[in-house]
């Protein structure tokens, strides 16, 4: 007889935090959790833009049993904001049970004629705001023994390509990250997933100063995925059972081959 299959997780009234919650996947991400009756707190270097979102999220309700919004503004690179984040979680909600660390961005150049003043600001944001978002978003999770991590890094974090090499950086670097948590804390009962998009249609082609070839070239034709897309997947590792990690899940369109 097979053993018995256990239930997927219920999101009803867990609290979860999404960093980079002002637009494309982490908007997607914060979407998808208070539908599913999570309370969100949106976090983003853009206040208008999370208040937006939280304003759309609380009209959409019409009855259903959709989740609470909580909207901080902050930067990932400074310690104190996101302390600061933590703590309204905690004070508002008493708990913390999921944890989207997916603040960053790209910037595609190649070495020689790269800013080092944007290299900076990017491998702060992904590279050191993502370790800040761990270092304090988890903490209370270990308290409790129980908690789901989910670390946005992308397919430019298992192939280098030309131009990326300061962005592939940073995602290689998350990746690692991802997997060093989760042996830290998987024996503790905190699940931890790297998230690795392949091409997603959102504002990050135009703050990464993508030239109009890349994504043909990248694409061929094929149709590229849309942040709801990497949403889904993220429902998928946050639902699964407390005794089954998902390490990684890479999502490329089902005609990308490069990179």
């Amino acid at each position: 007889m097979a053993d018995p299959v256990k239930p997927l997780s219920d999101f009803h009234e867990q609290v979860a935090i999404v960093t980079g919650a002002s637009s494309g996947i982490g908007e997607a991400i914060a979407e998808a959790l208070v539908q599913r009756g999570a309370h969100v707190a949106l976090f983003a270097r853009r206040t208008d833009r999370i208040r937006a979102l939280a304003e759309r999220l609380s009209r959409a309700t019409n009855g259903e049993h959709y989740g609470e919004t909580l909207t901080v503004t902050g930067d990932v690179r400074q310690l104190e904001d996101v302390q600061r984040l933590v703590r309204a979680v905690l004070d508002r909600w008493g708990r913390l049970d999921i944890l989207i660390a997916n603040a960053g961005f790209g910037y595609r150049k190649p070495v020689v004629e790269g800013d080092p003043a944007r290299w900076k600001e990017m491998i702060d944001t992904n590279v050191y705001g993502l370790l800040l978002t761990l270092k304090f978003g988890i903490q209370p999770m270990l308290e409790r023994g129980r908690g789901k991590v989910i670390i946005t890094s992308s397919v430019a974090g298992r192939v280098a390509t030309p131009g990326g090499s300061a962005y592939c950086g940073t995602k290689f670097a998350a990746s690692a990250i991802a997997d060093s948590v989760r042996q830290e804390v998987g024996p503790r009962g905190i699940q931890v997933t790297s998230i690795e998009p392949g091409v997603v249609i959102s504002e990050f082609q135009r703050v990464a100063e993508y030239t109009p070839d890349i994504l043909a070239n990248m694409l061929k034709g094929a149709e590229p995925l849309m942040p709801g897309d990497i949403a889904r997947a993220v429902v998928f590792a946050l639902e699964q059972p407390a005794h089954v990690g998902i390490s990684e899940i890479l999502v490329r369109p089902t005609g990308q081959t490069y990179p």
